[in-house]
């Protein structure tokens, strides 16, 4: 089989990475780039190493396309049901970015059409494909904690983008849809078991609905701007009860500044019925103590190879999985049940901040 040739719909913060990262692939050629966004496509571009791609401003002139096997969706959350149905619905394979979608309806009519057109599509949840999210994982396996009893999510950043769409909820389905799929995904799979109900709290602190808001971001290319239409909560507690008594936790903080400057950074824990915990900070180590003895493993995971240019742990390897799944006929690991999975919960702590109750996830669900 010759090489993969693959169009890229949206080459922003994520799309540029994900068009070079593709690019680097020895299995794939990127044939075309959809942006509006000029200065998007000149920074992508001037990156690729491999490819010389067509660049076009809407995606549709690409539907009829015959020399497009497999599309990467990277545009707001509010246009993936569009995108992604449509080309889902013209027998190209799709990596979507997560969420899935911003509500449940169009998550549900993005699985249906990948049902219905036998294509493989997969989420770009991409802890999953972490070197040191699966080290988590295979110490689990073997019988480290146990099961496991609690986990917590500290996430306490600096806001996203300055870019409007992130901050209108009816647009990103509310800042918990749109950043914590990500980590209720790795509560789903390290606890193994499923989610029942949710209970969450939250509000605007500093960023507030209507007063002119400052946003800056230290990851991302878009210069500072003021945004006052935030409909999103700026902070949050969330817990998750599972079905076999497990409960997790998250805090979601989205107004450090400049950034999270603390050490751990993004710190993600756990502990097992047998009294062992086990920490992953700032996406690089994992520290296991305690269970039967008072061994303290500290691990300084590889987070280099599995990704490109200082990008995402688990970057590299999502794109190169994406490819043998297409190649070997295999559903991806960040199915679009996962990404289904994940969402619910999110959608379900959005609900609860607004209603002030226990929302159980079988009333999104039905």
């Amino acid at each position: 089989m010759g090489k993969m040739k693959m169009a890229f719909i949206g080459v922003g913060d994520m799309g540029s990475h994900h068009c070079i990262g593709f690019d680097l692939l020895e299995e794939t050629d990127v044939r075309y780039i959809c942006d509006m966004n000029n200065q998007n496509v000149a920074r992508t571009l001037a990156e690729l190493k491999n490819s010389s791609p067509e660049v076009v401003g809407d995606y549709r002139e690409l539907l009829g396309k015959t020399d497009i096997d497999a599309v990467v969706i990277s545009v707001p959350n509010y246009k993936h049901r569009e995108v992604a149905v449509a080309f889902l619905e013209a027998g190209k394979h799709v990596f979507l970015e997560k969420p899935v979608a911003h509500t449940l309806e169009d998550c549900d009519a993005i699985i249906a059409a990948a049902e219905a057109s036998n294509r493989i599509l997969q989420i770009g949840l991409v802890y999953r494909y972490s070197n040191l999210y699966r080290r988590m994982e295979k110490e689990l396996r073997n019988g480290r904690l146990g099961d496991v009893k609690l986990m917590w999510c500290k996430e306490f950043r600096d806001p996203f983008p300055p870019t409007e769409w992130f901050y209108d909820k009816s647009k990103s389905g509310g800042a918990i849809v749109e950043k914590d799929c990500h980590h209720f995904d790795i509560f789903n799979w390290m606890i193994g078991a499923n989610p029942v109900r949710v209970f969450a709290s939250g509000g605007q602190h500093v960023m507030k609905q209507g007063q002119p808001n400052k946003i800056t971001n230290s990851y991302s290319h878009y210069p500072a701007k003021e945004i006052a239409d935030v409909s999103i909560v700026d902070h949050a507690f969330i817990t998750i009860d599972y079905d076999n008594g497990s409960k997790a936790n998250l805090g979601l903080c989205m107004y450090l500044k400049p950034k999270n400057l603390m050490g751990e950074g993004l710190e993600i824990g756990m502990i097992g019925e047998n009294g062992g915990q086990m920490v992953a900070r700032n996406d690089k180590t994992i520290d296991i103590v305690g269970g039967n003895d008072l061994t303290k493993d500290h691990l300084d995971i590889d987070v280099t190879s599995d990704s490109i240019m200082g990008g995402h742990t688990g970057g590299q390897t999502q794109r190169a999985e994406f490819i043998r799944c297409l190649l070997e006929g295999e559903q991806p690991f960040a199915s679009a049940q996962v990404g289904r999975n994940a969402l619910l919960i999110a959608l379900a702590a959005e609900k609860s901040i607004l209603e002030e109750r226990y929302v159980y996830l079988n009333e999104l669900a039905n």
